[in-house]
């Protein structure tokens, strides 16, 4: 069992975001694909049954739509025929993109947030201050977010309503951004006994 929780944060391109936040069925797709892999791989059809829809309308958005965001995790035999399994590409990550004026739009399928940041907020907005402040501690001396933000990239962030003290995933976002130019991504470890987030049990099944 892991003894961290990561998160990453990495840059999408605005179409694809564009083509995942006014679509509801691929917001769907995206929330219980990463919810139900939280533990275990599922099958196509499993899922396509979690959501309702016919199995081939659930592969052609997986195929033709949201083909970055999946992967077959493993293959089983049944009865001479092959199984797949499936789960998110990057089960970890929360994906940014930039607009105009420096709005930030976000797509976090595990918390479910689709859209502009100064609307949606992000996951760690559920976290009281004093947990909030904790999460920022652990991981202040952590890779790219060890530097601090500059008066700049805060002027970013209260320009998407973000309040001061920023909490962890909103100095991550600014960490994504900062590697944008190189194609990096931010990278940070939360003990997982802290984040109040992660403790949550998801049940969607």
């Amino acid at each position: 069992m892991k003894n961290n929780c990561r998160i990453e944060i990495q840059y999408i391109d605005p179409e694809v975001y564009t083509s995942i936040v006014n679509h509801p069925l691929r917001k769907d797709i995206l929330r219980s694909l990463y919810v139900m892999c939280n533990n275990e791989p599922i099958t196509k059809q499993h899922l396509a049954d979690h959501l309702n829809v016919g199995y081939h309308q659930l592969v052609y958005q997986l195929n033709n739509h949201l083909h970055d965001f999946w992967q077959v995790v493993e293959e089983q035999k049944v009865r001479g025929t092959r199984m797949e399994l499936i789960g998110p590409a990057y089960p970890d990550t929360i994906f940014i993109t930039l607009g105009k004026d420096n709005a930030i739009f976000i797509v976090d399928p595990m918390a479910n947030l689709f859209g502009p940041l100064y609307k949606v907020g992000t996951r760690c907005d559920q976290c009281s201050p004093a947990e909030a402040r904790r999460c920022v501690e652990s991981t202040t001396n952590q890779g790219c977010c060890k530097n601090g933000l500059t008066e700049t990239e805060q002027a970013i962030l209260i320009a998407n309503s973000r309040k001061m003290p920023m909490r962890t995933v909103e100095q991550a976002i600014i960490c994504s951004l900062r590697g944008i130019p190189e194609g990096n991504m931010c990278s940070i470890e939360i003990p997982c006994d802290g984040c109040a987030f992660k403790k949550r049990v998801i049940q969607i099944r």
